[in-house]
Protein backbone atom coordinates (compact mmCIF):
# COMPACT_ATOMS: atom_id res chain seq x y z
CA UNK A 1 0.00 0.00 0.00
CA UNK A 2 1.54 3.13 -1.03
CA UNK A 3 1.96 6.23 1.77
CA UNK A 4 0.32 8.81 1.96
CA UNK A 5 1.22 12.22 0.95
CA UNK A 6 2.58 14.25 4.11
CA UNK A 7 0.12 17.20 5.12
CA UNK A 8 3.20 19.76 4.25
CA UNK A 9 2.70 18.34 0.68
CA UNK A 10 -0.39 18.52 0.24
CA UNK A 11 -0.72 22.40 1.52
CA UNK A 12 -2.34 21.01 4.93
CA UNK A 13 -2.29 22.79 8.51
CA UNK A 14 1.80 22.12 8.50
CA UNK A 15 2.22 23.78 5.14
CA UNK A 16 4.24 26.72 5.35
CA UNK A 17 1.72 30.27 5.39
CA UNK A 18 4.60 31.99 3.41
CA UNK A 19 6.85 30.30 1.15
CA UNK A 20 10.32 32.26 1.61
CA UNK A 21 11.73 31.56 -1.73
CA UNK A 22 9.14 33.21 -3.29
CA UNK A 23 7.37 35.75 -1.46
CA UNK A 24 11.14 37.87 -1.13
CA UNK A 25 10.85 41.14 -3.72
CA UNK A 26 13.60 41.64 -5.59
CA UNK A 27 14.14 45.50 -5.77
CA UNK A 28 17.07 45.72 -8.46
CA UNK A 29 14.66 45.79 -11.10
CA UNK A 30 13.12 48.86 -9.89
CA UNK A 31 16.39 50.52 -8.64
CA UNK A 32 17.29 49.80 -12.13
CA UNK A 33 14.70 51.31 -13.54
CA UNK A 34 14.92 54.60 -11.67
CA UNK A 35 18.42 54.89 -12.04
CA UNK A 36 16.90 55.31 -16.08
CA UNK A 37 14.69 57.18 -15.56
CA UNK A 38 16.94 58.92 -13.59
CA UNK A 39 19.43 59.34 -16.24
CA UNK A 40 16.60 60.22 -19.02
CA UNK A 41 13.71 62.60 -18.25
CA UNK A 42 11.38 60.49 -15.36
CA UNK A 43 8.23 60.14 -15.97
CA UNK A 44 7.01 63.26 -17.57
CA UNK A 45 9.17 65.06 -20.82
CA UNK A 46 9.37 68.20 -21.61
CA UNK A 47 9.71 71.62 -19.92
CA UNK A 48 6.48 70.58 -17.86
CA UNK A 49 8.60 67.79 -16.80
CA UNK A 50 11.45 69.80 -15.81
CA UNK A 51 9.22 72.56 -13.80
CA UNK A 52 7.27 70.07 -12.15
CA UNK A 53 10.26 68.11 -11.14
CA UNK A 54 12.25 71.48 -10.00
CA UNK A 55 9.30 72.25 -7.85
CA UNK A 56 9.06 69.21 -6.42
CA UNK A 57 12.95 69.09 -5.35
CA UNK A 58 12.69 72.46 -4.37
CA UNK A 59 9.35 72.22 -2.05
CA UNK A 60 10.93 69.05 -0.68
CA UNK A 61 14.25 70.29 0.27
CA UNK A 62 12.26 73.43 1.98
CA UNK A 63 10.46 71.18 4.03
CA UNK A 64 13.33 69.72 5.03
CA UNK A 65 14.53 72.86 6.49
CA UNK A 66 11.48 73.05 8.82
CA UNK A 67 11.06 69.29 9.76
CA UNK A 68 14.07 68.17 11.81
CA UNK A 69 16.79 65.36 9.78
CA UNK A 70 19.32 64.85 12.47
CA UNK A 71 21.91 66.98 14.84
CA UNK A 72 23.50 69.67 13.24
CA UNK A 73 27.07 68.61 12.39
CA UNK A 74 29.79 70.82 10.05
CA UNK A 75 30.86 68.57 7.12
CA UNK A 76 31.88 68.69 3.51
CA UNK A 77 28.65 68.30 1.74
CA UNK A 78 26.12 70.91 0.62
CA UNK A 79 23.33 70.10 1.46
CA UNK A 80 22.95 72.43 4.41
CA UNK A 81 24.31 75.16 2.10
CA UNK A 82 21.76 74.38 -0.79
CA UNK A 83 18.73 73.97 1.91
CA UNK A 84 19.07 77.29 3.30
CA UNK A 85 19.82 78.92 -0.03
CA UNK A 86 16.22 77.82 -0.96
CA UNK A 87 15.17 78.88 2.39
CA UNK A 88 16.36 82.34 1.89
CA UNK A 89 15.35 82.51 -1.67
CA UNK A 90 11.46 82.08 -0.55
CA UNK A 91 11.74 84.99 1.71
CA UNK A 92 13.17 86.85 -1.11
CA UNK A 93 10.41 86.65 -3.63
CA UNK A 94 7.89 86.82 -0.30
CA UNK A 95 9.71 90.18 0.31
CA UNK A 96 9.50 91.10 -2.98
CA UNK A 97 6.30 90.94 -3.06
CA UNK A 98 5.35 92.64 0.13
CA UNK A 99 7.60 95.19 -1.00
CA UNK A 100 5.54 95.65 -3.86
CA UNK A 101 2.57 97.34 -1.29
CA UNK A 102 4.76 100.52 -1.89
CA UNK A 103 3.08 101.02 -5.21
CA UNK A 104 -0.61 101.61 -3.15
CA UNK A 105 0.28 104.15 -0.40
CA UNK A 106 1.69 104.97 2.83
CA UNK A 107 -1.27 103.03 4.44
CA UNK A 108 -0.78 100.05 2.80
CA UNK A 109 3.18 99.65 2.96
CA UNK A 110 2.72 100.48 6.84
CA UNK A 111 0.20 98.36 7.30
CA UNK A 112 2.29 96.08 5.45
CA UNK A 113 5.50 96.65 8.09
CA UNK A 114 3.31 96.60 10.93
CA UNK A 115 1.89 92.88 10.20
CA UNK A 116 5.47 91.57 11.10
CA UNK A 117 5.52 93.43 14.45
CA UNK A 118 1.94 92.20 15.46
CA UNK A 119 3.54 88.68 15.08
CA UNK A 120 6.32 89.69 17.83
CA UNK A 121 5.12 87.44 20.24
CA UNK A 122 6.50 84.43 18.37
CA UNK A 123 9.35 85.67 18.68
CA UNK A 124 10.28 83.83 21.95
CA UNK A 125 10.51 87.48 23.80
CA UNK A 126 12.81 89.33 20.97
CA UNK A 127 11.79 92.44 18.91
CA UNK A 128 11.29 90.15 16.03
CA UNK A 129 8.65 87.32 14.96
CA UNK A 130 9.85 83.71 14.19
CA UNK A 131 9.93 83.79 10.51
CA UNK A 132 12.65 86.83 11.45
CA UNK A 133 14.92 84.26 13.50
CA UNK A 134 14.62 81.22 11.45
CA UNK A 135 16.02 83.23 8.43
CA UNK A 136 18.75 84.67 10.53
CA UNK A 137 19.29 81.57 11.24
CA UNK A 138 19.51 80.58 7.74
CA UNK A 139 21.13 83.12 6.82
CA UNK A 140 24.27 82.30 9.73
CA UNK A 141 24.22 78.60 8.39
CA UNK A 142 24.43 79.67 4.49
CA UNK A 143 26.97 81.56 5.83
CA UNK A 144 29.16 79.80 7.72
CA UNK A 145 28.86 76.44 5.48
CA UNK A 146 29.82 78.35 2.49
CA UNK A 147 33.02 79.67 4.31
CA UNK A 148 34.06 76.68 4.81
CA UNK A 149 33.59 74.60 1.56
CA UNK A 150 35.56 77.74 0.20
CA UNK A 151 38.47 77.00 2.77
CA UNK A 152 38.11 73.35 2.16
CA UNK A 153 38.08 73.35 -1.69
CA UNK A 154 38.45 76.71 -3.06
CA UNK A 155 41.10 78.43 -1.53
CA UNK A 156 44.28 77.87 -3.23
CA UNK A 157 42.34 79.26 -6.52
CA UNK A 158 42.94 82.46 -8.09
CA UNK A 159 40.34 85.02 -8.59
CA UNK A 160 40.70 84.65 -12.46
CA UNK A 161 39.70 81.06 -12.22
CA UNK A 162 36.17 81.60 -11.24
CA UNK A 163 36.36 79.54 -8.44
CA UNK A 164 35.99 82.42 -6.04
CA UNK A 165 32.68 84.25 -7.34
CA UNK A 166 30.39 82.67 -5.33
CA UNK A 167 32.52 83.39 -2.54
CA UNK A 168 32.96 87.26 -3.66
CA UNK A 169 29.64 87.67 -4.48
CA UNK A 170 28.68 86.59 -1.05
CA UNK A 171 30.70 88.81 0.68
CA UNK A 172 29.19 91.52 -1.17
CA UNK A 173 25.56 90.53 -0.77
CA UNK A 174 26.37 89.87 3.15
CA UNK A 175 27.65 93.50 3.29
CA UNK A 176 25.38 94.88 1.49
CA UNK A 177 22.25 93.16 3.83
CA UNK A 178 24.22 94.36 6.94
CA UNK A 179 23.93 97.87 5.84
CA UNK A 180 20.19 97.23 4.33
CA UNK A 181 19.73 96.20 7.78
CA UNK A 182 20.50 98.89 9.70
CA UNK A 183 18.70 101.28 6.95
CA UNK A 184 15.54 100.07 6.88
CA UNK A 185 14.61 97.45 10.00
CA UNK A 186 16.52 99.55 12.39
CA UNK A 187 16.50 102.86 11.06
CA UNK A 188 14.59 105.87 12.86
CA UNK A 189 11.68 106.64 11.41
CA UNK A 190 8.66 109.01 11.41
CA UNK A 191 5.27 107.84 13.38
CA UNK A 192 2.47 107.11 11.58
CA UNK A 193 -1.35 107.20 12.35
CA UNK A 194 -3.20 104.11 11.13
CA UNK A 195 -5.70 101.73 11.53
CA UNK A 196 -5.35 97.85 11.76
CA UNK A 197 -7.30 95.59 11.03
CA UNK A 198 -8.69 93.51 14.28
CA UNK A 199 -7.21 89.95 13.10
CA UNK A 200 -4.05 90.75 11.37
CA UNK A 201 -4.96 90.65 7.65
CA UNK A 202 -8.63 92.65 6.48
CA UNK A 203 -10.11 89.93 4.73
CA UNK A 204 -13.36 91.80 3.80
CA UNK A 205 -11.39 93.91 1.44
CA UNK A 206 -11.53 90.89 -0.84
CA UNK A 207 -15.73 91.01 -1.14
CA UNK A 208 -15.18 94.70 -1.75
CA UNK A 209 -12.58 94.31 -4.54
CA UNK A 210 -10.16 96.53 -3.10
CA UNK A 211 -6.63 95.40 -1.36
CA UNK A 212 -6.22 97.11 1.70
CA UNK A 213 -5.26 94.15 3.37
CA UNK A 214 -3.41 95.62 6.68
CA UNK A 215 -5.49 98.26 7.08
CA UNK A 216 -8.82 99.55 7.49
CA UNK A 217 -10.78 102.94 7.29
CA UNK A 218 -14.08 102.10 8.88
CA UNK A 219 -15.63 104.80 11.42
CA UNK A 220 -14.50 105.07 14.62
CA UNK A 221 -11.67 102.24 14.26
CA UNK A 222 -8.58 102.43 16.72
CA UNK A 223 -5.94 103.71 15.42
CA UNK A 224 -1.94 103.02 16.54
CA UNK A 225 0.97 104.65 15.75
CA UNK A 226 3.62 102.67 13.38
CA UNK A 227 7.17 103.32 11.67
CA UNK A 228 6.76 105.75 8.40
CA UNK A 229 8.36 103.13 6.35
CA UNK A 230 6.91 104.54 3.36
CA UNK A 231 8.32 108.39 4.30
CA UNK A 232 12.01 106.61 4.83
CA UNK A 233 12.34 104.69 1.60
CA UNK A 234 11.38 107.55 -0.47
CA UNK A 235 13.75 109.61 1.62
CA UNK A 236 16.49 107.33 0.93
CA UNK A 237 16.00 106.56 -2.25
CA UNK A 238 16.27 110.61 -3.10
CA UNK A 239 20.18 110.02 -3.03
CA UNK A 240 21.16 109.06 -6.58
CA UNK A 241 24.23 107.21 -4.45
CA UNK A 242 22.18 104.92 -2.46
CA UNK A 243 19.91 104.51 -5.72
CA UNK A 244 22.72 103.11 -7.61
CA UNK A 245 24.10 101.05 -4.46
CA UNK A 246 21.27 99.17 -3.92
CA UNK A 247 20.98 98.06 -7.84
CA UNK A 248 24.47 97.13 -7.89
CA UNK A 249 23.49 94.90 -4.94
CA UNK A 250 20.56 93.64 -6.82
CA UNK A 251 22.87 92.84 -9.75
CA UNK A 252 25.18 90.91 -7.47
CA UNK A 253 22.39 88.90 -5.99
CA UNK A 254 21.48 87.86 -9.65
CA UNK A 255 25.04 86.97 -10.30
CA UNK A 256 25.31 84.83 -7.39
CA UNK A 257 21.99 83.10 -7.74
CA UNK A 258 22.90 82.08 -10.91
CA UNK A 259 25.87 80.38 -10.13
CA UNK A 260 24.68 79.14 -7.08
CA UNK A 261 21.42 77.49 -8.94
CA UNK A 262 23.45 76.35 -11.64
CA UNK A 263 25.31 74.07 -8.87
CA UNK A 264 22.54 73.47 -6.65
CA UNK A 265 20.20 71.31 -9.44
CA UNK A 266 22.46 68.94 -10.53
CA UNK A 267 22.61 67.84 -6.38
CA UNK A 268 21.21 63.92 -5.76
CA UNK A 269 18.82 65.71 -2.98
CA UNK A 270 16.79 67.45 -5.96
CA UNK A 271 16.43 64.45 -7.43
CA UNK A 272 15.74 66.48 -10.72
CA UNK A 273 16.51 64.14 -14.02
CA UNK A 274 19.80 64.46 -15.89
CA UNK A 275 17.97 65.77 -19.39
CA UNK A 276 15.59 67.83 -17.44
CA UNK A 277 18.16 70.17 -15.27
CA UNK A 278 19.68 72.09 -17.82
CA UNK A 279 16.15 73.45 -18.76
CA UNK A 280 15.97 73.37 -14.45
CA UNK A 281 18.79 76.15 -14.81
CA UNK A 282 17.54 78.17 -17.43
CA UNK A 283 13.21 78.32 -15.39
CA UNK A 284 16.14 79.43 -12.62
CA UNK A 285 17.71 81.95 -14.59
CA UNK A 286 14.43 83.77 -15.67
CA UNK A 287 13.02 83.19 -12.00
CA UNK A 288 16.18 85.36 -10.96
CA UNK A 289 15.94 88.13 -13.71
CA UNK A 290 11.78 88.46 -12.61
CA UNK A 291 12.80 89.19 -9.34
CA UNK A 292 15.67 91.02 -9.43
CA UNK A 293 13.24 93.65 -12.03
CA UNK A 294 10.66 93.70 -9.40
CA UNK A 295 13.42 94.48 -6.41
CA UNK A 296 14.99 96.99 -9.17
CA UNK A 297 11.35 98.89 -9.48
CA UNK A 298 11.71 100.27 -5.82
CA UNK A 299 14.71 102.94 -6.24
CA UNK A 300 13.80 103.36 -9.79
CA UNK A 301 9.95 104.41 -8.14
Amino acid sequence: VAAAPTAAAAGGAAAPLLDKGHGERDWSKSEKNRKMRMEGEGKIPGWIGALCYMVLGFMKEILFTIVPQKNIVLTGDRIGLTRSAMFMFIFIIIHAVGNLHVFLGPDDFNGYGYFYVRLYWTGFGFPANVVEEYILLAALLHVFVALKRTWDISINYTVASGKLNLAISGITLLTFMTIHLFQFRFGATQPFKLCPPPYLVNIGTIFHLRLNLFWVDTPGCTTVSVRDIYRMEFEVFKSLEWCLFYIFAVVVFSIHMCLGWEKAVPAPSLEIPKRHQRKAIHVGYVMTVFIALVYVSFPIY
